[in-house]
């Protein structure tokens, strides 16, 4: 972590810049995702506005950055485990941030989806072993636009070719929404495996839907597609009635495995619900399209932060989600401890000015 934190202090070449950030940085590692500008007291609302919508510091080179630490963190942790190389899994879906209100700036962004108005980012997101990191993200723009699916694919080319290299090859995980022949076609031309939720509805070759198969682990020929398939599924009882969830892929893992692999997907739902609970990811409410991008941007920063704290810790039970709201305050005092000392010594001043006040009326 602290590699990665000397890295990206360097991008903002002013000391305004700097300071801002550090502010800004000391809101998202709060941790209860309310990162709100008004919230600041070293600097001014203002301010941070300014830094997040009209400063002129490199947001371009701020991503390189996170990203280029990305790679070498899963390199290295490749280099640790040569023998036994874990797969890297790439995981693709879309989320909706849910706005209400007018936003001039933001007229193509905001649309309506499953019935959520707001904003919807495609998102890719790596996982490998124990690590996880956010990759990229696409905006989805509305109908009439590439679909989510589309700006998938584009994700995909950001991924350098040496980490998709290997004897075990990248698996990519996806719900039902980019089950589209287009879709899987392209991953698999990629050369990269793929395992993607699909419609009960879907049309095999023989004429049968899905739903129409009886043993899980069947290889058949989707319509479309000229690669045979492996399909299986699973119940839910989250509802009176039981519900089944077909998912799909080009390997033949077995009717059982294939059913456990595919619950893989939502640990991208874990990501969204921790990012947006935690660093305030849908709590944006800039008016221009460089603010907006900006926070994304550092609120996947501050998740990035810490999970590598986290990865520094001792070794803990496997599969077990952190209590980031440690891990954000662990982060915050060690990367910018100086706006933790201004802002306790603001709240100190104030008390004290106020206890001041009161002692000629004690009197």
């Amino acid at each position: 972590m602290q590699d990665l934190s000397s890295d990206i202090l360097p991008c903002f070449s002013r000391k305004q810049h700097r300071e801002s950030f550090e502010v800004f940085l000391d809101l998202l590692l709060d941790g209860s995702g309310r990162d709100l500008p008004e919230r600041a007291t070293v600097k001014s609302p203002s301010s941070i506005s300014r830094f997040l919508n009209h400063m002129a510091w490199n947001t371009r080179r701020l991503c390189r950055v996170l990203r280029q630490h990305a790679r070498q963190t899963l390199q290295d942790a490749w280099c640790q485990r040569p023998h036994q190389r874990p797969r890297l899994e790439l995981l693709v879906d879309l989320t909706s941030l849910e706005k209400t209100g007018k936003f001039a700036e933001l007229a193509d962004w905001v649309h309506t989806f499953n019935s959520v108005h707001g904003v919807h980012l495609v998102v890719l997101y790596l996982c490998c072993g124990e690590l996880r990191l956010p990759w990229a993200f696409q905006v989805w723009r509305g109908k009439g636009t590439p679909s989510p699916a589309h700006l998938a694919l584009k994700l995909l080319r950001t991924i350098p070719a040496a980490l998709l290299a290997g004897k075990r090859r990248p698996r990519l995980h996806a719900d039902g929404g980019f089950e589209s022949t287009e879709f899987i076609q392209g991953v698999l031309t990629r050369g990269l495996d793929i395992v993607v939720g699909v419609r009960c509805t879907r049309k095999l070759e023989d004429g049968r839907q899905l739903r129409d198969l009886m043993v899980r682990g069947s290889l058949v020929k989707p319509t479309g597609l000229d690669q045979t398939m492996c399909i299986s599924w699973v119940w839910l009882y989250r509802n009176k009635e039981p519900e089944q969830r077909f998912v799909m892929s080009n390997l033949d893992l077995g009717g059982k495995y294939l059913a456990r692999v595919g619950k893989r997907r939502w640990r991208i739902e874990a990501f969204f619900k921790t990012v947006k609970g935690r660093f305030g990811l849908e709590r944006f409410a800039q008016h221009s399209k460089q603010g907006v991008l900006r926070w994304w941007c550092l609120s996947g920063m501050a998740f990035l932060l810490c999970h590598l704290q986290d990865l520094d810790l001792p070794a803990k039970v496997t599969g077990t989600w952190p209590d980031w709201g440690e891990l954000a305050r662990t982060v915050r005092f060690s990367f910018v401890p100086e706006v933790r000392r201004q802002a306790l010594q603001l709240e100190l001043d104030a008390l004290n000015a106020f206890q001041h006040a009161l002692l000629p009326l004690k009197t």
